[in-house]
């Protein structure tokens, strides 16, 4: 598994972790557990401050392994087949 590829299956999880924790908040919350829906709260916001900087550190990461997919501005072009034709 490439960089890209780890640092692509870890944003998937945090991901999930984020929006796993925004459910158990409001649920903490509707069931009057403030304590620890501030706690979760808390805990998704920096989940999801991780997950933005490993999804910026992916897109980095498939850029320098396959920089044929990009074009000179760093813009996503897909892939190209044998004749360059997309």
């Amino acid at each position: 598994m490439s960089r890209a590829q780890s640092l692509a299956a870890a944003a998937d999880y945090l991901f999930t972790a984020v929006n796993g924790l925004d459910g158990a908040a409001r649920t903490l919350d509707r069931a009057g557990v403030l304590g620890a829906s501030d706690q979760a709260r808390k805990l998704h916001d920096g989940v999801a401050g991780l997950h933005s900087e490993i999804s910026r550190a992916a897109s980095v990461a498939h850029r320098a392994e396959r920089p044929e997919f990009y074009d000179e501005s760093g813009r996503w072009v897909g892939r190209h087949d044998e004749k360059g034709k997309h």
